[in-house]
């Protein structure tokens, strides 16, 4: 079984459609497709109503709001104890023919990312488990996991890492031994749309800026998880 899951912010719900349908046009197609919402965002005022959805979606509520990392970790807790293949995005994407297979065939004993990046890159020294190819998968270009790659207690997210998911995740994968492969045809199919609201990549979110959080994320995982000393 092949899952697509996507989280949003309230500005961004009714503007969707493009991405959605992009995702529904892969072929083979997902088996399920789900928007994952907290019932209460952390920086949206009032109560959260979901969009109307194009036939094949479906609304995966999360009680907590664990910021960009919901969609990721709700559907891995909804999905836990199935082999399936849970592949997570960016709600502000157009993902292309062939997406979604570049991620999912194959062997699944490794996280498949269409982009990634050397933890060298914030001051960390890497720590990859046998056969990993990087450190920091990127979910904007797709990441392709098993559910047991994100057990429960991905979700005890520090505050340095609320906004930071791609290092909180990969530091999650890290620790758990989960090596990473670089899918760069997965990549080659993902064009970026805009869409309104506040993005995170130029966002102050705790008072930090997202390079100083990505920084702050990866010293929370070093003193959680003992991976990723500084260089």
């Amino acid at each position: 079984m092949r899952v697509v899951a996507l989280t949003s912010i309230p500005p961004r719900l009714g503007h969707l459609g493009p991405t959605l349908a992009s995702i529904l046009a892969q072929r083979p197609a997902p088996d399920r497709v789900l928007l994952c919402l907290p019932r209460r965002y952390e920086r949206f005022p009032g109560p959260v109503e979901a969009p109307a959805l194009p036939d094949g979606l479906e609304v995966l509520w999360s009680d907590a709001d664990l910021g960009p990392a919901t969609k990721a970790i709700a559907p891995a807790r909804a999905l836990a104890g199935t082999e399936a293949a849970l592949v997570y995005c960016d709600d502000d994407w157009i993902y292309g023919p062939g997406w979604l297979s570049a991620l999912t065939e194959g062997p699944d004993a490794a996280v498949r990312a269409g982009a990634c990046f050397p933890v060298e890159a914030l001051r960390r020294r890497a720590t990859r488990p046998p056969g990993g190819e990087t450190d920091v998968a990127m979910g904007f270009a797709g990441v392709a996991i098993r559910p047991d790659m994100l057990p429960p207690r991905a979700a005890d997210i520090p505050p340095e890492a609320w906004a930071v998911d791609d290092v909180w995740l990969s530091g999650v994968f890290a620790a758990g031994g989960w090596p990473i492969h670089l899918r760069p045809a997965a990549r080659a199919a993902c064009t970026p749309r805009d869409l309104p609201g506040p993005e995170l990549q130029r966002s102050r979110i705790g008072g930090r800026t997202r390079a100083e959080a990505n920084f702050a994320a990866a010293a929370a995982v070093h003193r959680r998880y003992g991976v990723w000393p500084p260089r």
